[in-house]
């Protein structure tokens, strides 16, 4: 009510482990609470699977007629011949025409590395993270495999070609990718504004996937979610990498940053999009706090 979106984007770990459905029927029910304000109110609103979704028993593929079958979700299961479900695009058509003015690309960044070595016929045991890494922490998390990059590269130019022109557009997942620890790193020179309170949850194996995206020159911004009280912006080689802090009150999340991410697009200037988090308190003051106990 206070922001009115034109489109929700939920950035994954939806059907978590903590609370969750482990039934078509039960994922339903809970997908019709979570989502009740924006179908109430015909907002439309997309997914991405995170690495807890399959947590009950019940997995991305199962899960996603589910989510299709509510009046104003825009999620697709995407193509079949590629690693993971809900690879897709969503195009923003201008407001005096059909033509195409901004995309919105969605990833699925997988779970973690023992599942990319079962996938890829691997040894269970290879050690894809060494004791003296690249990242923050020893982390075994995933992140889109090279079919999937393969994919946005070759959509990306046969959109170019049927337009006559690049597309600009932003791309979001739930799991960052490895060039968001050089924010951090970087401040400076990287214009990071907000917060970092843990280690960036990241694949040490870097995929490609940032290369693919500077040199197609169309995606401008990769907002991910995943970290739970990371929720910082930044600035590399001219593409924002932008964290949204966690949401829920059933998992860790600090008060003070507990929220969602809003992205302002204007048309006569999309390649120089705004964006800000809006916090549950900038809403609804300390009262807005949910004290859980986190004890097992």
């Amino acid at each position: 009510r206070a922001i009115k979106p034109d489109l929700v984007l939920l950035a994954g770990d939806t059907n978590s482990h903590r609370i969750g459905a482990a039934t078509p029927a039960q994922l339903r029910d809970f997908l019709a609470a979570i989502t009740a304000p924006m179908e109430r109110n015909r907002i439309p609103w997309a997914h991405v699977y995170g690495n807890h979704d399959d947590n009950m028993g019940i997995s991305n593929e199962e899960q996603q007629p589910v989510y299709e079958e509510f009046s104003y979700c825009l999620s697709k299961r995407g193509p079949r011949d590629i690693s993971g479900v809900g690879n897709y695009v969503l195009p923003i058509l201008a407001s005096g025409s059909d033509d195409v003015a901004f995309n919105v690309w969605a990833m699925d960044s997988n779970n973690n590395n023992r599942r990319f070595a079962r996938q890829y016929g691997l040894p269970e045991d290879i050690k894809i993270c060494l004791p003296n890494h690249f990242t923050y922490a020893d982390h075994d998390y995933d992140s889109p495999h090279a079919d999937q990059i393969f994919w946005y590269y070759e959509a990306s130019r046969a959109m170019e070609k049927a337009c006559g022109r690049k597309i600009p557009g932003m791309l979001y997942m739930h799991m960052p990718l490895p060039e968001f620890c050089l924010i951090p790193m970087n401040p400076g020179l990287c214009r990071m504004r907000g917060n970092m309170r843990e280690s960036i949850g990241c694949d040490e194996l870097n995929t490609g996937l940032f290369a693919a995206c500077l040199q197609r020159g169309d995606i401008k911004a990769i907002f991910v979610g995943h970290d739970h009280i990371n929720d910082y912006t930044g600035e590399y080689c001219g593409i924002t990498l932008g964290y949204c802090a966690g949401m829920s009150y059933d998992i860790y999340c600090d008060d003070d940053m507990r929220g969602g991410r809003v992205i302002d697009l204007r048309e006569d200037d999309l390649l120089h999009s705004s964006t800000f988090m809006l916090r549950i308190r900038d809403l609804m003051g300390p009262a807005g706090d949910k004290r859980i106990s986190t004890q097992a």
